[in-house]
């Protein structure tokens, strides 16, 4: 078999939970379980009941349940419902950090709960199902020398369709011919722009991506083909996507040899807000545990990165909660003012405050040229004081990071505090217990049902 994507289709057909390193599980069971925690927190969030008016208006019977409620709809339309969920508050997980930094189980885990429930699968296909997606995103992903971002694309909706289609095909055990055309189908649904970054339609974009997953490996199964080259061919998913066209459409696949979760796994949002914020917040949380200072005191903040880093800190000044989830000004300010970055600070009441406007202004962005290949990272922050102090903080990799997994206490706390309006305490840590044994899980059915 020659030509990416049918090697990919091959992959995705062949792999087998016995075949994974099992090293590489208790991070998948992580993304399972952090997902299910900000899925019900954002259960209630606009765009969340803008879709289930729209795409699930009778919720009594259907295949997959809609948000680990009782209401439950088509496995598509549970797909896109609880995806956008997950990612409506922007505190899902990433990976493929220094790769493409993207929000892998926004795209990939909502498929993969809707299709376990109408097929009936248990934890161990799920767990492979996610590798599987994780991989095949991982490989496309690093074809490119040039971040999408920078051409506008949203790689959570566009290589998250493909990815949700592998571990769609996965699980509904598509032989090596259909799982590719699921993959080119798959492709031909990819969208999401950066330009909507901070609306509602940015968590669309990962709900959008799991439902097209799920409708590509059904219409493949159903016989539905694509071209057999559709993610290589010059005029077809890689190459369009490219920013500049210097992608490698043509290399083979190294999936099952190398493993994207080893080298570039996942990382737990520990503030709820976009993740390139959250280097400079763990420093400035570093520096303020050393140095505390009071608003009043401080002259300005340069915060010093690449452009890349900033890309999606696309709000400057931001007018309301949804703004500052993407602005690094909001991120500099809140820890001086509220001693944290919580929820609580992401409303309109809090960005409006004097105190707040007055020292988001004093915050400058300080753009670096790309580092050097193997060269010290030189991203920092400097906080200068009216009364002539200055102090430094260089920024590293925040807790949460694949390099600084979060531990099991950190995710609990996380979980609980996400689930509080949603499930009794008893039942809050049942489904923590569950998930973090995914492995033994019998059915997605057998999680508790949260509150609508």
């Amino acid at each position: 078999m020659s030509g990416l994507t049918r090697q990919l289709g091959a992959f995705v057909a062949s792999l087998r939970y016995e075949a994974i390193p099992a090293d590489l599980f208790s991070q998948v069971r992580n993304g399972f379980t952090d997902y299910a925690a900000v899925t019900l927190l954002g259960r209630h969030d606009e765009v969340t009941h803008a879709l289930r008016a729209v795409a699930a208006p009778s919720q009594s019977t259907g295949e997959a349940r809609i948000c680990f409620s009782a209401a439950r709809t088509r496995g598509p339309d549970a797909a896109l419902i609880s995806g956008a969920a997950s990612h409506a508050q922007d505190y899902d997980d990433v990976g493929l950090v220094g790769v493409q930094p993207t929000h892998p189980s926004a795209a990939i885990a909502p498929a993969i709960f809707a299709e376990a429930e109408t097929l009936g699968r248990d934890g161990r296909a799920m767990l492979a199902a996610y590798v599987a997606a994780f991989e095949v995103w991982g490989d496309l992903a690093a074809r490119e020398s040039d971040p999408p971002h920078v051409k506008g694309w949203h790689p959570t909706g566009t290589f998250g369709a493909i990815a949700a289609a592998a571990a769609c095909a996965h699980l509904r055990g598509l032989d090596e011919e259909r799982a590719a055309h699921a993959l080119g189908i798959a492709a031909s649904m990819a969208a999401g722009f950066i330009a909507n970054f901070g609306s509602m339609t940015k968590p669309f974009h990962a709900g959008r991506a799991a439902q097209s997953g799920v409708l590509a490996a059904r219409l493949a199964q159903a016989g539905m083909t694509a071209s057999r080259d559709a993610l290589e061919s010059p005029v077809g998913f890689l190459a369009a996507i490219s920013p500049k066209g210097a992608v490698d459409r043509t290399s083979a696949p190294r999936c099952g040899e190398r493993w994207f979760l080893a080298s570039h796994g996942l990382g737990f949002k520990l503030f709820p807000m976009c993740y390139g914020a959250h280097r400079a917040l763990d420093g400035l949380f570093t520096l303020l545990s050393h140095h505390p200072v009071e608003a009043d005191e401080v002259e300005a903040i340069d915060v010093h990165a690449t452009r890349l880093q900033f890309a999606n800190l696309v709000h400057d000044n931001p007018q309301n909660g949804l703004d500052a989830k993407f602005s690094m000004e909001f991120a500099m300010a809140a820890p001086i003012i509220a001693g944290r970055v919580t929820e609580a600070e992401f409303t309109s009441a809090f960005v409006q405050r004097a105190d707040v406007r007055a020292l988001m202004n004093r915050v400058s962005r300080v753009f670096l040229p790309p580092p050097e290949t193997g060269a010290a990272p030189r991203d920092k922050i400097t906080l200068r004081l009216r009364d002539g102090r200055v102090f430094e903080q260089m920024l590293r990799a925040p807790m949460g990071h694949a390099d600084r997994p979060p531990t099991t206490q950190a995710l609990w706390t996380k979980f609980a505090d996400c689930v509080a309006d949603a499930l009794a305490p008893a039942d809050a840590r049942r489904m923590f217990d569950q998930l973090q044994n995914l492995d033994r899980l019998a059915s997605p059915d057998d999680l508790p049902v949260a509150a609508v």
